[in-house]
Order: C-alpha cells, then sequence, then structure tokens
C-alpha cells in the first residue's frame, strides 16, 4: 500500500517520474481572479452612478447643446469644460 502511495502521489506533487503536472496551483487563482472581476466591476457601476458624476455629465451635455445651437463659442465650450472636469 505504501509503495502505491509512493508511485502515484497524485497530482499535488507530480506524476512520479519527476515531472510536475500542474497540481492544484490555478483552481486557486481562478477564484481570486473571479472576485476580483466581480468586486472591481462593483465599485466601477457605484462611481458611475455617484451624484457627483451625474451632475458633471448633466452639466457637460448642458454646454454641448448650448454650443450645437450657437449660444457659446467653442473657446468658451473649452473654457467651462476645463473648469467643470476640475
Amino acid at each position: 500500500m505504501l509503495a502505491y502511495v509512493y508511485a502515484h502521489p497524485g497530482p499535488w506533487w507530480g506524476d512520479g517520474n519527476g515531472h510536475w503536472n500542474g497540481g492544484a496551483g490555478w483552481w486557486l487563482i481562478f477564484p481570486a481572479l473571479f472576485w476580483l472581476l466581480v468586486l472591481s466591476s462593483l465599485g466601477y457601476l457605484i462611481y458611475r452612478r455617484s451624484p457627483a458624476r451625474s451632475a458633471r455629465s448633466a452639466a457637460e451635455r448642458i454646454l454641448a447643446e448650448r454650443f450645437a445651437r450657437g449660444e457659446i463659442s467653442e473657446e468658451e465650450l473649452k473654457q467651462r469644460r476645463a473648469v467643470l472636469r476640475r
């Protein structure tokens, strides 16, 4: 029985001939990468829905509309956008 254990140590130690067959290393990394992706996506969605970001987007949209109607010049548009983005 003991000889069988050494002859076939299993996926954690290799194939018994000194060759490493991958083991469980990737199975430990995939869950960590999955949760990193989930939490990053959640953080990005919260950031996108923040009131300050929404207000800034609305203000930039109004500036773009005023520029399209010819109410403000291109220089004034750039200047006001720079103030908003600070």
